[in-house]
């Protein structure tokens, strides 16, 4: 599947104004999307609908990913942190962070209501999204 309202939402987070992560959610929530996954390595995003329809959309942006990164879970903290209070320079400087943190991919479970991120040996952070209580 292809759709062109949901290329629109991955083109205005990835524009230099961005879209803030309540907002991207909210929309991709309009769209029927219950999941997407960005795939730094494979320059992705791959949304996931009820069901089995996914739609795949081109990042814009080739990040390098060094097979060296050790996973910093302080420091994907700190990505987190500066993203949510948006002192960290939009979803660019996020993604940059979330990749010197050791984060190959991560996974939004807009249902669940949380994101788990994931390193290229498998290690994982489940963060849980704003003012959900945790299990």
């Amino acid at each position: 599947m292809s759709s062109p309202a949901l290329h629109a939402i991955w083109e205005k987070v990835y524009s230099s104004g961005g879209l803030a992560f309540p907002a991207t959610v909210a929309a991709l929530t309009n769209l029927g999307v219950t999941r997407y996954r960005i795939d730094y390595a494979a320059h992705a995003v791959t949304a996931y609908f009820t069901g089995a329809t996914t739609d795949t959309y081109t990042s814009p942006w080739k990040h390098e990913i060094a097979s060296d990164i050790k996973w910093d879970l302080t420091a994907l903290r700190a990505a987190i942190h500066g993203a949510q209070t948006g002192t960290i320079g939009g979803f660019r400087g996020f993604c940059d962070a979330a990749i010197a943190a050791g984060v190959t991919d991560y996974t939004c479970y807009i249902a669940g209501q949380r994101v788990v991120y994931a390193s290229a040996l498998g290690d994982a952070h489940t963060e849980w999204f704003p003012g959900m209580k945790q299990d």
